[in-house]
């Protein structure tokens, strides 16, 4: 792949911009077959594996090891710049962004028949409750502060007063300067660099932090009143009867939120968000897509210690 070409594909202007790509060429993805490079416990990579369940995509799973920092790899930094999971790889074209991937899937994957897909009128109501659910603030509330109660072991030590973000930013500041003759690379790296400044400055900031608390809850009583006037009050989904992207990016915040230990914080006392999150946990297409990834197994486990331990210099050395 030129990397030239990639920037182009990313910048607007003369500004790193790190847009999603969309079906892009990339020489150095897998070249056959439908592949996805994911993290199990990765909330947007979730949202996406749900999508490819629920639309019956056969696809091979590529684990990219968050907790040791494989996204920052050069091998994989080559493909998705952003330095984020998920990635879609379609016979060597690359889509990023899991809204993009999500639209993607359901437009040029899907595998359903027209019937089982919202109509043209459905579309504008999803897309509304899909930019609701992501202006949820997710990665702040998970990393902010421990309010909640009863984490999973994977998630406990994840609002550490910023450590963890800390010490990205500090191996993000060794990589852009390793890399600094290497475009591709090291405004890949600058430009999460910034991402992760910005993060750490909120979750860092009791003030920024009990806002976006207002926030999620401001949010959660606009779900309440859509669930109980909307279709779902008529034994159907969210933003219309057939169930949808929307009910897809929902199904996983929540899901998140619950594990946050948040639920009785931010929904407990909303009826219809309490009834809302049993329907979509029981869903099939939850269960393949999310819980049979929830239990990381021990070939999973070691090599992140192992890599956190040992290896994890490897990336500036």
């Amino acid at each position: 792949m030129d990397d030239l070409n990639t920037l182009s594909a990313y910048s607007s202007g003369n500004t790193f911009a790190l847009k999603p790509l969309t079906d892009f060429r990339c020489d150095v993805a897998p070249q056959k077959g439908i592949h996805l490079f994911h993290f199990s416990h990765s909330l947007c990579s979730m949202k996406v594996r749900q999508a490819l369940a629920e639309n019956a995509v056969h696809w091979t799973s590529r684990l990219v090891l968050l907790p040791a920092y494989q996204q920052y790899e050069p091998d994989y930094v080559r493909i998705n710049p952003r330095c984020v999971v998920p990635t879609l790889v379609c016979d060597g074209k690359v889509t990023t962004d899991s809204a993009n991937i999500l639209n993607f899937i359901n437009s040029k994957l899907s595998n359903l028949d027209a019937s089982k897909k919202p109509s043209v009128d459905e579309f504008e109501a999803i897309a509304f409750w899909l930019d609701k659910a992501d202006s949820l603030p997710i990665e702040a509330l998970t990393y902010g502060d421990n309010r909640g109660k009863n984490k999973p072991f994977y998630l406990k030590g994840a609002a550490n007063g910023g450590k963890g973000h800390e010490f990205k930013a500090n191996l993000l500041r060794k990589l852009v300067k390793r890399h600094e003759n290497e475009k591709l690379l090291h405004d890949a790296y600058k430009s999460k660099l910034n991402i992760v400044e910005n993060t750490l400055t909120i979750i860092q900031t009791p003030t920024r932090l009990n806002a976006l608390y207002d926030t999620a809850d401001s949010i959660l009583i606009e779900l309440e009143t859509q669930l109980v006037s909307g279709p779902f009050n008529a034994k159907g989904w969210l933003a219309s009867n057939k169930f949808s992207l929307a009910d897809i990016a929902w199904g996983v915040v929540l899901y998140r939120m619950q594990k946050l230990g948040l639920e009785s914080l931010l929904w407990g006392n909303r009826t219809a968000v309490s009834q809302y999150c049993e329907k979509l946990f029981a869903r099939e297409s939850f269960k393949t897509g999310i819980m049979d990834w929830s239990n990381i197994p021990k070939n999973i486990v070691f090599p992140m210690v192992k890599y956190k331990l040992f290896n994890r210099n490897k990336l500036v050395g």
